[in-house]
């Protein structure tokens, strides 16, 4: 099953842009019919959105522009997934799912919900070859998974790990078969899952934060193993966080003055602060400068080592 993959350029940018606007679009254009109609309503809309979508997917592949074909399907997946869910809350079989945690409890139609995004995104990428739907499928499947067998907590997090470490096995199985553009996807979600799972419960004191960094220099060996830049994009995100931990630790400032750093690097270190500061913001800005000079120095290290794999390796 071979993967459409256009090279990038202007064109290619603009057609993607183009079909992530869609899906954007048409998820906003079926909340506000919800508000309006009801799921009664929403269950029309989004038959009516799924059918032109699907409509317009088909054409295309038929045209033999697979891309703009794999982005209708991408957001006539949505759609339908849309559909299905309105239609279970309109015989009132969806359970109310606003409070609560995400996983909690035995909830068999929202089960049913969350495999169809499954079943539907794996039917798309088998007649559309989109490498995009990977991801979706990949990403659902670990919900569902992880909804399915825990109930939220640490329980969840150790299932999202092992769900991690085994879309990993099958991330190499693709790689060795020949299939890296759908290898990618496989790579990226087992990252995030295993990371996740790891930041869940390493966040708190200084040696959690070690432990991030030494499960980021894990992900740089692998990834440099495998060849894959999703796992050094990954480490370098943890090793910015464990800097910006230390970092803020160390100088009575905010990480919010290192934007935009801190404002990507927030979600795991919360508004509260440190206990202990010690007013020495210069030590904030080395600690930054030191940073980039191992990203360098590990760059030029993984150069030097893999000439014959990294394009360009004798320029860095």
């Amino acid at each position: 099953m071979n993967a459409v993959r256009v090279p990038w350029s202007h064109a290619s940018f603009l057609v993607y842009l183009g079909g992530l606007t869609i899906l954007v679009a048409m998820l906003a254009f079926l909340s506000v019919e919800s508000g309006k109609h009801g799921s009664g309503g929403l269950v029309g809309w989004s038959a009516l959105v799924f059918a032109v979508l699907a409509l317009l997917a088909f054409l295309s592949k038929r045209a033999g522009r697979l891309v703009t074909a794999g982005l209708y399907a991408l957001s006539a997946v949505a759609a339908f997934v849309v559909f299905f869910g309105a239609l279970l809350d309109w015989f009132g079989w969806l359970p109310d799912i606003n409070n609560g945690s995400a996983f909690g409890g035995f909830r068999f139609w929202l089960l049913v919900l969350e495999l169809s995004i499954v079943v539907a995104s794996a039917v798309a990428l088998r007649i559309f070859r989109f490498p995009l739907l990977v991801l979706v499928v990949a990403a659902s499947a670990w919900f569902f998974v992880t909804d399915l067998v825990s109930g939220g907590g640490d329980w969840s997090a150790i299932v999202t790990i092992a769900y991690g470490l085994a879309l990993l096995a099958v991330a190499v199985g693709y790689d060795s078969g020949g299939s890296r553009i759908y290898g990618f996807w496989l790579h990226v979600v087992a990252g995030l899952t295993i990371g996740g799972g790891l930041l869940w419960f390493f966040h708190d004191g200084d040696w959690d934060w070690v432990v991030v960094g030494v499960a980021a220099l894990a992900y740089i060996l692998l990834g440099d193993r495998l060849l894959r830049s999703s796992w050094v994009v990954l480490a370098a995100w943890g090793l910015l966080q464990v800097t910006t931990h230390f970092a803020g630790k160390w100088a009575a400032i905010s990480v919010f003055s290192y934007f935009p750093l801190g404002l990507v690097l927030f979600p795991f270190l919360g508004f509260a602060g440190f206990e202990q500061r010690h007013d020495r913001p210069w030590l904030a800005a080395l600690s930054y400068a030191i940073l980039g000079l191992v990203f360098i120095a590990i760059a030029q290290l993984l150069a030097g080592r893999r000439r014959d794999a990294i394009p360009g390796a004798e320029l860095l």
